[in-house]
């Protein structure tokens, strides 16, 4: 009777499941033309690079040879010749010069963007404007002035004297960024520590700090990209062959070869590819937290 009321139901396991397939969307024209852009964009940007990579791994004869071909057989000649001038020493100037510059612009920037945001002072409004006119001023405008102050204060050939003007060249657009990141912080978080007790370096501390860790990374980042590619002031500011930088050395780098004879682009694609290494490292390591710092940035 049992039996009756509650017959068993056998299913088979190895039914085949029924899926509904996906159907290809058909490309049509326009978009075929979006691809078609995209690809000969992405192509036009990536071409260069791969063209300096394969120009700096044949001899400077076979350049002459075959300009447009694969470096068959491959060598790193242009490499040791690069690095047995001044390109070495260069590299490391570059090295602690923008460091320097991007770990002040960094740390003054959070701590004014801090300030502009969260304490009250006189003339707040008036110099928040301000940095933003000085934002948009042309560099070229403050060539004299900032070489009459630099050779008054006897920093020329220096690294204070190049570490300082590139911190005063990007401290601007640091403080605007870290500043209107801050703005959009909730009130509600400020309002309670003080109410807690907590004073303002407390909060900056303990509560500006962690939420800003992603803009830090993207101030930085994008701060020393544009300090190491800086030719300008560099040339200007360190004229001593032992304190140039590495973008002053590259341009250099023609003259200093030992066979003018011989065509140099080979050899100076090489020091292109040295100086284009450690930003493209840099991008590769940080790449997430630009991209939530540029994300967070403009949600808010």
């Amino acid at each position: 009777m049992t039996a009756l009321l509650s017959p068993e139901v056998h299913v088979e396991d190895d039914a085949p499941s029924y899926r509904p397939r996906r159907r290809r969307r058909r490309l049509s024209p326009a978009r075929f033309t979006v691809v078609v852009v995209c690809a000969a964009i992405a192509a036009s940007t990536i071409y260069p690079f791969v063209f300096m990579a394969f120009t700096s791994l044949k001899t400077p004869r076979d350049y002459v040879d075959n300009k447009l071909g694969l470096p068959i057989p491959a060598t790193f000649e242009n490499f040791v010749t690069a690095l047995s001038g001044d390109l070495g020493v260069s590299f490391v100037n570059s090295v602690i010069v923008v460091g320097a510059g991007t770990i002040l612009t960094v740390i003054l920037g959070c701590m004014a963007g801090f300030a502009f945001a969260f304490l009250r002072f006189l003339f707040r409004a008036t110099l928040l404007r301000l940095i933003m006119i000085i934002m948009v001023l042309p560099v070229t405008v403050l060539i004299p002035p900032i070489f009459k102050v630099v050779l008054d204060l006897g920093l020329v050939n220096t690294y204070p004297g190049l570490v300082l003007l590139y911190v005063g060249l990007s401290l601007p657009a640091g403080v605007y960024m870290m500043a209107t990141f801050f703005m959009a912080v909730p009130k509600e978080l400020v309002e309670s520590a003080r109410i807690d007790g907590a004073t303002p370096w407390r909060v900056f501390r303990s509560i500006a700090v962690p939420l800003a860790r992603p803009a830090f990374i993207t101030l930085g980042t994008f701060t020393f990209l544009g300090l190491w590619n800086e030719l300008l002031f560099a040339l200007l500011i360190m004229s001593s062959p032992e304190q140039r930088t590495l973008p002053v050395a590259i341009t250099l780098l023609r003259q200093s070869v030992q066979n003018p004879t011989l065509v140099q682009d080979a050899i100076i694609a090489a020091g292109l590819l040295m100086s284009a290494a450690l930003p493209f490292l840099l991008f590769i390591l940080f790449n997430r937290q630009i991209t939530q710092g540029m994300v967070a940035g403009a949600l808010k």
